[in-house]
């Protein structure tokens, strides 16, 4: 089983505006919103994120208002692989965000009858090391992978989803070889 994603570097940021001068520090207790404004419209991978922007972020994670952008089964080779599912949402600063939801794809198949008459692989039993199936079949790792800060008015969710999916995956980032068929961008 691999290891909970890492925040390696996989992208870098692209920026789309500038900094206008009125942009600047306030002596009030910023918010989503003030951190936000002082940035230029820009593409940002997780990394490249300000802290206390990506905690505010991070905030977002469970709540209700996410919607899948694409999912599905990823490979880098075939000692690398597994299924990631993005989901789009705006935050309320205004920002779009993509969140990455990984699982190990090892343990699809395999039901309880397998397991008692050991008939796993090295890498379904290395994926269920110290768990139940159920444990093991139901365990994912989301993050935020990126961020598009003051983006455009005019930009939907379906543009959005296509945007930050497309800079992550061009970036270096997980890009889904074999989709399902659902999700904003399943055409």
């Amino acid at each position: 089983m691999r290891a909970p994603p890492s925040r390696r570097p996989c992208c870098r940021a692209i920026t789309i505006g500038r900094i206008q001068p009125s942009q600047t520090m306030t002596k009030e207790k910023p918010d989503a919103n003030s951190r936000s404004a002082r940035l230029p419209s820009s593409l940002l991978p997780a990394e490249s994120i300000p802290a206390a922007l990506l905690k505010l972020f991070e905030k977002a994670m469970n709540e209700r208002g996410w919607k899948l952008a694409t999912e599905g089964f990823w490979s880098e080779s075939p000692y690398n692989s597994g299924h990631v599912a993005y989901y789009v949402m705006q935050h309320a600063s205004g920002a779009w965000l993509l969140k990455s939801s990984e699982r190990n794809a090892e343990l699809d198949d395999v039901t309880e009858e397998d397991v008692e008459a050991g008939a796993l692989n090295d890498d379904q039993i290395q994926a269920m090391w110290g768990k139940t199936l159920e444990q093991a079949q139901a365990e994912s790792y989301e993050e935020i992978v990126a961020a598009w800060i003051k983006p455009p008015k005019s930009v939907t969710i379906k543009d959005a989803a296509k945007v930050l999916y497309e800079f992550i995956a061009a970036s270096g980032g997980k890009a889904v070889d074999e989709p399902d068929d659902d999700g904003l961008l399943a055409d």
